[in-house]
């Protein structure tokens, strides 16, 4: 008796272990390996709907990392993210200040892409334009109180109730921010007026605007507009545009005084784990198809020459260019955006 009671008893432990061990087979989902790793600054329902079609054409699992251009960027030169291929989205600023970060690559749809919007070496390829713009919530602010130059922004009825995201972690609020300094600095061209004051004190009004901080990401500036937490807001163009879509009372202007339009891109990453996946889907968002689903579903200006004009929006060359001088943009990044801090008090 005593035999089968130790019996029964060994075989109670063993299926009690045996049931535990299959509970935390359970918790502990395998590890789904990956055949390529995207990091994007895109919103979401852009990177989804291009990324479930390239799943869908290719076969690829495909794993997303979203964040800032600013924070993805800072990731990357920590030598985080080992495992990414490519980084698709940011400003053309981001990307050239962080050449060393990439590998060239040709892609045979580079050729439909204007030399100026992609790199002489094949280390960035430009995916959009951006007309920098300003929104206004059209149900709060009548049109005849709608701003019609950067400046516009100062007056005392848009006081704290302007969105603008942070320059140090968005891409487009760094555009927007030197964009804003070259339209100070231009009010003043043929005078003896110091330049470079003229488009500091443009942005010094500017941060009494926005309230003194910045917004964290570019996501809240178009949905804070909509919602009517703000009564305007500086942002890219196919946010309002797409906002509008989607069928909120937002209005965009384009500043009479001049605004810039620079390209966002896509490139691999040095080292990429997965080098041939990270062509092909290069090839495939610079492709004529993704160029038509992002001028027709999401308002964007496709990087190709052989795209169309979203509907709805001007035809670029009807849009007042500043000369926006890239390369002081690149040079002068960190200090722009110290000067910037220093501004709003909050570092």
């Amino acid at each position: 008796m005593k035999l089968l009671n130790r019996v029964l008893t060994v075989v109670v432990v063993s299926l009690l272990v045996l049931v535990a061990l299959a509970s935390c087979s359970r918790k502990q989902s395998p590890r789904i390996d990956t055949d390529l790793v995207v990091y994007t600054s895109h919103p979401d329902e852009l990177f989804k709907f291009i990324l479930d079609e390239f799943r869908e054409r290719t076969g690829l699992r495909v794993r997303v990392v979203p964040d800032g251009t600013g924070a993805l960027l800072a990731r990357l030169g920590r030598g985080e993210g080992k495992d990414a291929d490519v980084l698709w989205g940011g400003g053309a600023e981001s990307l050239v200040a962080n050449l060393a970060l990439f590998e060239a690559y040709e892609s045979p749809e580079r050729a439909a892409i204007p030399a100026s919007l992609r790199d002489e070496d094949g280390f960035w390829t430009g995916f959009t334009v951006l007309p920098m713009v300003i929104i206004v919530n059209s149900r709060l602010v009548p049109a005849v109180d709608l701003p019609a130059r950067w400046s516009d922004l100062l007056q005392p009825r848009f006081a704290d109730s302007v969105a603008f995201a942070n320059p140090a972690s968005s891409g487009s609020a760094y555009t927007i921010l030197r964009t804003m300094l070259v339209a100070g600095s231009a009010a003043v061209a043929g005078s003896d007026i110091d330049h470079d004051g003229a488009a500091w004190r443009l942005i010094e009004g500017f941060v009494a605007a926005i309230g003194g901080t910045p917004v964290e990401e570019s996501a809240l500036v178009y949905s804070g507009v909509a919602a009517g937490e703000y009564l305007a807001g500086v942002t890219y163009e196919n946010a309002g545009a797409e906002a509008r879509r989607l069928g909120s009372d937002v209005t965009i202007v384009y500043p009479e005084d001049g605004t810039s339009a620079v390209p966002d891109g896509v490139a691999i990453l040095k080292g990429a784990p997965h080098r041939d996946a990270a062509r092909l889907f290069v090839d495939f968002v610079l492709g004529n198809d993704v160029a038509r689903v992002v001028t027709a579903r999401f308002k964007r200006r496709s990087a190709r020459s052989d795209a169309p004009v979203p509907e709805g929006l001007p035809p670029l060359e009807s849009i007042r260019l500043l000369d926006y001088d890239f390369d002081a943009s690149v040079s002068q990044r960190e200090a722009t955006i110290e000067r910037f801090r220093l501004l709003t008090g909050r570092y």
